[in-house]
């Protein structure tokens, strides 16, 4: 039962991890729309320009960063997903289970 929580919170924090990546990937996004849209114009002043490089740069290592939580965390639920499946299998996977149940009751 702990390794099916386990998988459940993997997903929850997935899931999680998504929609923040889609997020950040929106607002580069405008920020890139932003820069072209006043690529023709001249700065008002550089600090407004550092400014929005800066928010560019922020955004793109919080997505690096998330990507690569990402990553690590699929590659457990993959590892976690095969370990369910072989605790579960064969006759020691069904003695486990019995047990389990006789010891919720």
């Amino acid at each position: 039962m702990d390794s099916e929580r386990l998988s459940v919170e993997s997903d929850d924090r997935i899931a999680e991890l998504e929609r923040r990546v889609e997020a950040l990937r929106k607002a580069n996004g405008e920020l890139g729309r932003e820069l072209l849209a006043n690529a023709s114009r001249r700065p008002r002043s550089v600090a407004s320009g550092s400014r929005t490089v800066a928010r560019l740069t922020a955004a793109e290592s919080e997505l690096r960063r998330a990507l690569a939580e990402f990553d690590r965390l699929e590659a457990e639920n993959r590892y976690l997903r095969a370990e369910l499946a072989r605790l579960r299998s064969g006759y020691p996977g069904l003695l486990r289970r019995l047990r389990a149940r006789l010891t919720r009751r």
